[in-house]
């Protein structure tokens, strides 16, 4: 999830009033390497998934940029006039921050802040909530103000939008992003205080969102971070996928949860008949630590203790197994060139280092057993986000 400016298109589809509004995901540095070097990326996970911590006719086209196939973010403006920025469209969470222009963290200073005073609709409060996203509490002030979907054009915009203006934002990952907030795509049952989401508010409008829906591809391929896939509102695109959509109901509405029938290494079942949930903005793929040691286990690869993750050589890759989950019956198999990925060479070693794509975390006991299905699945599959059905539905990316 990137920096790099963000290109606006729009398409009309032939033969129809629906248009299609495009706009580009971009990519950022791995987060999950940034954190590796402050902590641990299951610090990060538990962090964000910890209730207690989170108190906390028409299509349209979302481009998202993507770096090093890690974070992937797009352009929201807020404000009259609008305020641009660069946001992760986060289906695990469901509040919208963008950082304010009191906040004095090191987070902040590095990314454009929102002054309430620049827009003619702002309606400041003195209300505060703090929220968690895996690397500590972020403290922010609640604001109310017209937010859009992109920042060229004004089709897809609420009124009245509650967000936070962050006044805190711990940590250095929030510093080393590209990204400069969080817009959450997760039901409004998770957003804190009744608020509810811009894609929430949109769905209203059947005239702007006759299909309550949202998708997202993400583009594995692009290397220069620029063209890292798009995210559709009310609307799919087939041309981002081949065959047939497979779904399957959504068993929490809260983050978009639902049953995996089995993941499977080869033909060996690991498991079967668990919760997992599709989060596009965690980088990678967890499960609980005892199902994740059996797999690597059955790689032959080693946990590094200092930070939870595994890594191996890359030359040894066509050694390594392939990981099938099934859900509704069909089978989703990541070959080891999809769920590994190279980091950065160490000067002292002679081999390329590459990193395992699943990481072991014990949610805490009120979620408890769960898969988070990140960027490392949602990658290699469009995944549909249907609010309407209160379903999920995947297919082979092309």
């Amino acid at each position: 999830m990137k920096s790099l400016s963000v290109v606006l298109a729009i398409v009309f589809c032939v033969g129809s009033t629906l248009a299609l509004y495009r706009f580009p995901l971009k990519k950022s540095t791995k987060i999950h390497q940034t954190i590796n070097e402050n902590g641990t990326y299951e610090e990060y996970v538990q962090n964000k998934y910890n209730p207690a911590m989170a108190n906390g006719d028409k299509t349209y086209s979302e481009k998202l940029n993507n770096v090093e196939n890690a974070q992937y973010f797009g352009e929201i403006s807020i404000g009259t006039p609008g305020q641009c920025f660069q946001v992760i469209f986060d289906t695990g969470s469901s509040m919208t921050w963008v950082p304010g222009e009191h906040c004095e963290s090191a987070g902040c200073q590095r990314h454009k802040k929102f002054v309430c005073e620049k827009s003619s609709t702002c309606q400041p409060t003195e209300g505060g909530i703090g929220l968690s996203y895996g690397t500590g509490q972020m403290t922010g002030r609640v604001d109310y103000d017209k937010l859009c979907f992109g920042c060229q054009d004004e089709t897809m915009c609420v009124e009245k939008q509650t967000f936070l203006e962050s006044v805190q934002e711990p940590g250095p990952t929030f510093a080393a992003a590209k990204f400069d907030g969080i817009l959450g795509m997760g039901y409004d049952t998770l957003a804190v205080k009744g608020v509810t989401t811009p894609f929430s508010k949109i769905m209203k409008d059947t005239v702007k969102c006759a299909e309550p829906v949202f998708a997202f591809y993400l583009n594995r391929q692009s290397g220069t971070g620029e063209d890292g896939g798009e995210m559709t509102l009310c609307g799919l695109d087939a041309n981002h996928y081949q065959g047939e959509l497979t779904y399957v109901p959504v068993s929490r509405k809260a983050y978009w949860q639902f049953t995996v029938d089995s993941i499977k290494v080869n033909a060996e079942k690991l498991s079967s008949n668990f919760q997992a949930i599709a989060d596009t903005g965690t980088s990678l793929i967890t499960g609980p630590k005892d199902d994740v040691d059996r797999l690597h286990k059955a790689m032959g690869t080693q946990r590094n203790p200092m930070n939870g993750q595994y890594m191996l050589d890359c030359n040894k890759l066509d050694l390594l197994p392939t990981i099938t989950f099934t859900i509704a019956g069909k089978p989703f198999p990541l070959t080891p060139q999809q769920y590994v990925q190279k980091v950065k060479p160490i000067p002292t070693l002679d081999v390329q280092l590459c990193l395992s794509g699943f990481v072991g975390v014990d949610m805490p006991p009120q979620q408890g057993p769960m898969w988070i299905l990140g960027d490392v699945f949602i990658g290699q599959y469009y995944t549909v986000f249907d609010q309407g059905k209160d379903r999920i539905g995947f297919a082979k990316a092309r």
